[in-house]
């Protein structure tokens, strides 16, 4: 199923911790929940680029993108859609945005690490372009796919 209508990213702001705490975090409380936003609106994590979105709908979050700067030419990406949005293109439509965005901010190559197992990650990058270049075990164990996208042509 398509989305019914368009998704926008946006940073997260104070208004969403009740999102955060029943989806992200699980228990969080209203001050950790704030801490979290202030930290994610920093806009770096160890020292590198880092932003996180809210994946909006109808006014209202449905999940979270973040990007990460690996290197001055190098993104990664990863989301979360939370269950009862699922299966609505939201995520596909939530990364080609976030991807146009790193293509804006001077990125130039996206890559990503999905686990073997997980088909719906998979078929979505695939969607949006990436190809397999390669294979590892992830640092829990885990079975695990490298993936690229050149970021040329992403709007």
């Amino acid at each position: 199923m398509e989305c019914a209508g368009a998704i926008t990213l946006r940073n997260f702001c104070v208004g969403d911790c009740d999102f955060l705490a029943v989806h992200h975090k699980q228990g969080m409380t209203a001050d950790e929940a704030v801490a979290l936003v202030d930290e994610w609106n920093q806009k770096s994590f160890r020292g590198a680029y880092f932003e996180m979105f809210a994946v909006v709908y109808d006014n209202a979050p449905v999940g979270w993108i973040s990007l990460y700067s690996h290197d001055e030419h190098t993104i990664s990406a990863g989301m979360e859609i939370v269950e009862s949005a699922r299966r609505k293109g939201f995520a596909f439509s939530a990364l080609e945005q976030a991807l146009g965005y790193a293509k804006a901010l001077g990125f130039n190559t996206a890559v990503a690490q999905v686990r073997k197992n997980n088909t719906a990650s998979l078929r979505l990058h695939e969607k949006c372009g990436y190809a397999i270049t390669g294979a590892c075990v992830t640092s829990k164990g885990n079975e695990a796919f490298w993936l690229q996208k050149i970021l040329e042509g992403t709007q």
